[in-house]
């Protein structure tokens, strides 16, 4: 099957969830045998197409004109001009490739900010289009308030009535797909994403790399994602104090970036906070394995998740988590038996449920392992592309037959 991608993003171009998914689901659908071309904007400018890992890449220049501010950061004006310029060079540049060469089977456009060269694409090229939704304005936001989410949202909107099918990776984003658009459910096909628990990272680099922010004798709380508001970063700044009565040796890393990070280091230090919370910014890959290797805990305490793949992540490594009991997330972890769920927004449940994990090795022996077993056998790459290559085959077999 030969299949066109359209994403914002792609490693290691990458602001968050959105690039790792995309690039696991290419690679592992090119392994067993498809032919797979993403095509994704570039903060790095325009590049010549090259073979990753298995996918043919295609990179284009998200802007021509230097953009004010981070596109994923404060939004106005220069962010939608960002995108739409993105779109014109994702459309350009696939009309370019595909120039006289065989057409493509499936077009798989994921989230809203590639939609207008998916749209265009799938009349231009007369290709069905399969959407993924990985989140919504709406939910993002709890509900519409601005004239900018107004737009985002519609956009959202007209790129799942454009598509044949719409893939969503739980049931919570499902739920609320059909409740915030109207989406027929009959249109939507849950897929979860998928993971790759990696190599193992390189002993001595773990301990000099937990060495940065711990000592030995140290308990060491992980968070990484993107420090945006609906990821609740500030409830677990407010957890802190709890936890270091309890366990006055607790140390915390928060890594990632986004426009609330300013905030949030504001709130730490008025919180008194500098000695115990260490904000290390936008990490590597190779890093972010060291640290959850080095971790006794992972948190996520999102406020709004439609999934939750850094959770996977960590519990694909072996580290314990405790994540908010909201979304996604309620669906990927399991109570007590391969991870701690905690209520969505309480800095009291947050800090019950790293005080848990921290003070029970035992307990925490227990989760690091079921948590592991569980994200390799339930949500291995595997199983998401035979899921996926069958909506491919729904899509193709009904167009087929259909008048478009």
């Amino acid at each position: 099957m030969r299949i066109l991608m359209l994403s914002y993003e792609y490693p290691p171009d990458v602001v968050g969830g959105l690039g790792a998914a995309v690039a696991g689901l290419a690679r592992s659908l090119a392994r067993q045998g498809d032919k797979v071309h993403v095509i994704c904007a570039s903060s790095g400018g325009d590049a010549a197409t090259s073979v990753q890992d298995g996918v043919k890449v295609s990179r284009v220049a998200r802007s021509s004109i230097q953009a004010a501010r981070d596109p994923y950061g404060g939004g106005g004006g220069s962010f939608l001009h960002t995108v739409m310029e993105a779109n014109f060079g994702l459309t350009s540049r696939t009309v370019m490739e595909v120039r006289g060469r065989r057409r493509y089977d499936i077009l798989h456009v994921h989230d809203w900010l590639a939609g207008f060269a998916a749209k265009s694409l799938k009349h231009a090229l007369h290709v069905p289009l399969v959407t993924t939704v990985h989140s919504t304005e709406y939910g993002r936001n709890r509900g519409i308030h601005s004239d900018l989410q107004k737009y985002i949202h519609e956009v959202e909107w007209m790129i799942t009535y454009e598509a044949w099918r719409v893939i969503c990776c739980s049931q919570y984003m499902a739920d609320e797909l059909n409740r915030v658009f109207s989406l027929p459910a009959d249109k939507i096909d849950i897929i979860p994403n998928g993971v790759d628990p990696g190599p193992p990272p390189d002993q001595e680099y773990v301990r000099q790399t937990r060495l940065r922010y711990a000592r030995p004798e140290d308990r060491l709380v992980f968070y990484v994602g993107r420090l945006v508001y609906e990821k609740g970063v500030h409830v677990l700044l407010d957890a802190v104090p709890q936890v270091l009565a309890e366990v006055p040796n607790a140390r915390f890393v928060i890594a990632g970036d986004g426009y609330y990070a300013s905030v949030l280091r504001e709130k730490a230090a008025s919180m008194g906070l500098g000695r115990a919370v260490a904000f290390a910014g936008r990490i590597s890959d190779e890093e972010r394995d060291a640290l959850y290797a080095a971790a006794d805990v992972a948190v996520f305490p999102s406020l709004y998740e439609p999934f939750g793949i850094v959770a996977l992540e960590a519990m694909a490594r072996g580290t314990p988590v405790v994540a908010s009991d909201t979304g996604g997330l309620a669906e990927v972890v399991r109570h007590e038996e391969t991870g701690l769920k905690v209520y969505s927004g309480s800095a009291d449940s947050l800090a019950w449920g790293i005080r848990r994990v921290l003070l029970d090795p035992g307990f925490r022996s227990f989760i690091s392992q079921r948590g592991r077993e569980e994200a390799l056998s339930r949500f291995g790459w595997d199983a998401v592309v035979a899921s996926t290559r069958s909506v491919y085959q729904r899509v193709l077999e009904e167009a087929a037959r259909a008048p478009w």
